[in-house]
């Protein structure tokens, strides 16, 4: 027969590797479902063939700095004390009960020469912003971030804002080149050596001033946070007035639903069959010691202990192909 190219076909691959239909095979179809599905997460999250890196970009506007400017960055918020308005300075966190809203809510000064007069809310905002896509009232970080797609399980680092080595005709690479034109074609006997002696040291002062932005990410939430100068970020895209792109490094899943062939993986393959066999067991444990008609007794104990020394084999084959793949890349 082929090998599986859908879901359904690598489920009845494994029901006639666990011997059907010569016998009955103990296992529901949803079960069977489930463990194909942890094998094949177990393949995305693991698997050197489960996921590749990939490129995305981001789109900076003013909408985005907007709603990713951190305005303070204390970890905690004391309660308000009405009593003390000029000990406030402006970017100050406070807790605050407000009229007919349960629970406190986070404020944020944000002008501390204001007078006493004009009351709390003429110069206290409210640190709650509301997600785009969910009703959800964000008021951890102040930072609505970058909704990733579920595909993506990884985002190791975003490219650099901005870099003063590449400013058209006037960065410093241009005109290293126009004052040295001579030397470039061996008028000058240095040729190229001393042209790459100098761009290495741009380089090195390029990755001392400008560094990275700073990222965090986690696949649940789907968000990406960039932890980095926002007016940096807004210098970029002119003030929001056009559109600022910024590279992402990430690693997208391979989907079996999209591309058949991972259900073809010889790996895959034996690890859903492993844990199918451990459901199997596992239903059939219930009735250990129970006699069949001809004096045949059920043993799920034995069939599940096979199914998991299979997939404990599994795994070890798995992290040390891993760290296989880890080592060659770091010994180049």
């Amino acid at each position: 027969m082929p090998l599986p190219n859908s879901k359904q076909e690598l489920a009845d691959y494994i029901l006639r590797r666990l011997g059907a239909p010569v016998i009955n095979v103990e296992i529901a179809d949803v079960q069977l479902e489930d463990c194909i599905d942890d094998a094949v997460q177990m393949y995305q999250e693991y698997h050197y063939d489960g996921a590749e890196r990939a490129y995305r970009v981001i789109k900076i506007d003013a909408n985005f700095v907007a709603r990713n400017n951190r305005r303070h960055q204390e970890m905690g918020a004391e309660d308000f004390d009405s009593d003390k308005y000029s000990s406030y300075r402006a970017g100050a966190r406070v807790m605050h009960k407000t009229n007919n809203v349960a629970g406190n809510r986070v404020y944020i000064k944000t002008d501390s020469d204001a007078s006493h007069s004009l009351g709390f809310a003429k110069y206290w905002t409210l640190e709650e912003q509301l997600l785009e896509d969910q009703n959800l009232i964000y008021t951890d970080s102040g930072q609505i971030g970058v909704k990733i797609p579920n595909d993506i399980i990884s985002v190791t680092k975003i490219a650099k804002v901005d870099s003063f080595s590449q400013a058209g005709m006037y960065n410093y690479e241009y005109q290293y080149f126009l004052n040295n034109f001579d030397m470039m074609y061996g008028g000058g006997g240095g040729g190229l050596t001393s042209y790459y002696i100098q761009k290495t040291h741009v380089e090195h002062i390029e990755f001392m001033l400008n560094t990275a932005p700073a990222i965090r990410f986690n696949k649940h939430k789907n968000r990406l946070y960039l932890d980095t100068d926002m007016k940096r970020l807004s210098r970029a895209s002119n003030g929001g007035k056009k559109a600022h792109y910024m590279l992402a490094e990430c690693y997208v899943i391979t989907d079996p639903e999209i591309y058949g062939q991972v259900y073809q993986d010889s790996w895959l393959k034996l690890y859903a069959t492993s844990l199918a066999k451990m459901q199997w067991g596992a239903n059939l444990k219930k009735y250990n010691n129970t006699d069949l008609p001809g004096g045949v007794q059920l043993d799920g104990q034995t069939l599940y202990n096979e199914g998991r020394e299979e997939n404990t084999a599994l795994m070890d084959e798995l992290r040390n192909n891993n760290q296989l793949e880890l080592d060659s890349i770091l010994w180049g």
